[in-house]
């Protein structure tokens, strides 16, 4: 008894389940079909304004941009000769939509620095803003 229930249940299924609308040909070697492409417009962040100063014996970098959504990171670099700048502090995006500002604090050193600081976007490609220069006296 078993087994008839069983081979109607398999025979109902292959009549209810048939899929009517389905390829009925797939090579292997044949093109895939085609499906919609999703394209992305990615817009690149661009630097507004960046300034320094020193206030409280504290060296403070402000800079605004634009885009600021598609920013995945800065590195703040810094230099004493102007040609081989070191990283001094990696800052992330925030992902807010339009521009934002960011800020960047360290102690004073005595005489000349100089700061630029590298966006990365979210595409992996670079930005450097103008170099900023700080003295702080000896």
């Amino acid at each position: 008894m078993t087994k008839y229930t069983a081979l109607i249940l398999i025979i109902a299924m292959r009549i209810f389940f048939h899929p009517s609308n389905a390829q009925t040909e797939i090579s292997p070697f044949g093109s895939l079909p085609s499906f919609p492409q999703a394209t992305t417009t990615f817009s690149t962040p661009k630097f507004i304004s960046i300034e320094g100063k020193i206030s409280n014996e504290k060296v403070k970098l402000t800079w605004n941009i634009s885009e600021n959504e598609t920013a995945d990171k800065f590195e703040v670099e810094k230099s004493s000769d102007g040609g081989n700048f070191s990283l001094a502090a990696l800052v992330f995006g925030t992902d807010k939509m339009s521009s934002d500002q960011y800020q960047f604090y360290e102690k004073v050193n005595s005489g000349k620095i100089l700061y630029r600081i590298k966006l990365i976007n979210k595409n992996k490609e670079l930005e450097y803003s103008k170099i900023i220069e700080i003295n702080a006296g000896a």
